[in-house]
């Protein structure tokens, strides 16, 4: 690219960023800010200290410069007089250079040690904050309902959870003390100023209205930046999360490069987003930058001629000069804060979306009836769902599983058994009919109950990257290593469990690589012993085994349906010799097989369930 191509570039480049950006759908409105506050309520004790030892802290950093006004005016120069009667006071008694170096030391020593206990108190204002604030994020995330898990990728989901809050933290350990701490050395600078010469303050205070000017240029377009890059960010880390999890297909296709070239496109927009945001902060920092250098040529000419005239004393302009030259500054970083809040604001504004996201009905046992027992009565009346309202997937389902019994549903690939199945874990909510649990709508329980009453094994399960001891107990944390045993045993996965080093404390790793598949299954089973629920949903669970392991399996299996209502999905002859009766789901419809009909085509569709995690009634 030439040297006319790039400088067109960087002309098209600044008009972009300086378009008007369109309203945001979702500002961050003062009552939203106000809702960020309550996570401050429990350590706000600690809050008023810092904030007190920040006003200390600032007023003492204030007085320092009028030493030299002393020093000047009756230490070198011996005059005593001052046009204000406060500082002609001080005047008197620091008159001694050995008082006023005395002075100097007890103040700097008392700076310095408020100052330390000032950063103490916020940080431990700042990490109690962020704590707050992330572990009530994530409780309230994990009360979404399964769908909303369904619809957004895990690295998308991981980026709004730590990203956004980093910044957040990062905001309030440094921004939000530093502009109290600015806005009070503002106000007693500006108090003394205004003693040193009003008129001379008067000039200051007349290129305020430029700071406000640059704000309202750019923070919108900043804001709108802001929020660009983030969600681009969020982006990348979805793609990479995804990569990463897929990383054996990656390989077995040798798509290494068409994931980088994918990754390399998300990131590169990323980075332009980045790039945008930069410049439109370089560009408010310039302007505020020229007017503060305006405002001290406009000091330095206004006070020079005050000197000049005799109208102000040579330690009073070099007190008033220091003080500009501290206070510009100053004053820069204050009216920059709408600008540098961009990004936290924008963060703020993401975690409030997450906040306004409802939870599940009955979640974190704010509602939903709890009844004392289940007895596995499901009954299915009129149920109508569709992912869309265009296509239905399931229509006026009728069906009844009694308790203890085993019913089998079969179908095609596609063909609604895994929405039916998610329909009980009320992953989704029918559209049209009711789903009962002993006679009570699912809509009306509490959601955690009613998946603590269920056992899940499928061909997707998942362990996580811990102990087998603390997988298979997952199902019922306060369960005795014994009661861990007994349940591998009737999985029969214990003896293969002894045959590992390290036993049942044996590291699975991630998703379980470290087992076989066979042995997977088999602690999804020995979890479901250990729960000992009245219902259970085994999801094609011998699938992707070879014909030995399954018959292990199966005669395990006989065992573990024994006295509980179970939902069975599979194809598999020898599992649906387990069934009392089999459900074909056929057109959207769910009908009931005869000893003489054929079962549906057998496929091999791969069902993903939402396995709930959960603890024993």
């Amino acid at each position: 690219m030439s040297i006319t191509d790039h400088c067109r570039r960087t002309v098209t480049f600044t008009r972009d960023i300086m378009r008007q950006p369109a309203a945001a759908k979702r500002d961050l409105r003062f009552s939203d800010l106000a809702f960020f506050l309550r996570f401050g309520r429990p350590i706000r004790s600690l809050g008023v200290l810092a904030l007190v030892a920040t006003a200390l802290v600032a007023a003492a950093k204030t007085v320092l410069p009028l030493s030299i006004k002393f020093f000047i005016d009756n230490i070198l120069l011996g005059e005593t007089e001052a046009t204000d009667a406060l500082l002609a006071g001080a005047g008197g008694l620091l008159s001694s250079l050995n008082t006023l170096i005395a002075a100097l030391l007890v103040l700097g020593l008392f700076t310095g040690g408020m100052d330390l206990l000032r950063n103490y108190w916020t940080a431990r204002f700042r990490e109690g904050y962020a704590f707050n604030l992330q572990t009530t994020l994530v409780e309230h995330v994990l009360s979404f309902p399964l769908s909303y898990f369904k619809s957004q990728q895990t690295g998308y989901i991981m980026s709004r959870l730590s990203d956004d809050v980093q910044i957040l933290q990062y905001t309030v350990s440094q921004y939000l003390p530093q502009i109290v701490s600015n806005a009070l050395y503002v106000t007693f600078t500006f108090a003394i100023l205004c003693i040193l010469n009003l008129r001379l303050t008067l000039v200051v205070v007349a290129f305020i209205p430029l700071y406000l000017l640059v704000n309202a240029v750019f923070i919108r377009r900043i804001r709108a930046a802001t929020h660009r890059e983030r969600e681009r960010q969020a982006y990348v880390s979805r793609d990479l999360q995804e990569v990463i999890s897929g990383i054996d297909t990656v390989k077995s296709h040798a798509a290494e490069d068409r994931e980088v070239h994918r990754v390399s496109g998300t990131l590169r927009n990323m980075v332009d987003a980045r790039i945008r945001n930069t410049m439109l902060s370089a560009f408010s920092e310039y302007f505020r930058i020229g007017t503060m250098s305006l405002m001290l040529i406009a000091v330095f000419w206004f006070g020079g001629n005050e000197v000049l005239a005799g109208a102000m004393t040579v330690g009073d302009f070099v007190a008033f000069a220091v003080y500009i030259v501290t206070f510009a500054p100053t004053v820069n970083t204050f009216f920059a804060f709408p600008v540098v809040m961009q990004p936290a604001l924008t963060s703020a504004a993401r975690l409030r979306e997450l906040f306004r996201i409802h939870g599940e009905a009955g979640a974190a046992g704010t509602g939903g009836t709890v009844p004392a027992t289940a007895q596995g009565l499901i009954e299915f009346s009129g149920v109508g769902f569709g992912y869309t309202a265009s296509e239905p997937v399931l229509s006026d389902v009728n069906f009844v599983a009694r308790p203890g019994e085993v019913v089998a549903v079969v179908g095609r690939t596609g063909a609604g058994k895994t929405t039916l199945v998610n329909l009980i874990l009320r992953a989704f909510a029918p559209q049209e009919g009711t789903i009962a649990l002993d006679n009570r709508d699912l809509a009306s329980l509490d959601p955690r109950w009613l998946r603590r009453q269920i056992s899940i094994v499928s061909q997707d399960l998942f362990l996580f990257h811990t102990t087998i001891e603390d997988n298979i107990r997952y199902s019922r944390p306060e369960a005795t290593f014994e009661d861990v045993v007994e349940a591998a045993r009737k999985a029969q996965i214990h003896d293969d469990i002894l045959r590992f080093p390290e036993g049942y404390r044996t590291i699975v790793g991630e998703r379980g690589t470290q087992l076989s598949v066979g042995q997977r299954q088999r602690v999804a089973i020995a979890r479901a012993f250990l729960k000992d629920a009245s219902i259970l949903i085994l999801d094609e669970p011998t699938s992707a085994l070879d014909m030995q392991t399954e018959d292990q399996i199966r005669r395990t299996l006989r065992l573990l349906v024994r006295d509980r209502t179970t939902i069975l999905v599979s194809h598999r002859p020898s599992l649906l010799e387990l069934a009392d009766r089999v459900l074909a789901i056929e057109g959207g419809r769910v009908r009931e097989c005869r000893e003489t009909d054929s079962p549906v085509q057998p496929d091999t569709d791969r069902i993903f369930l939402f396995p709930g995690r959960s603890t024993a009634p």
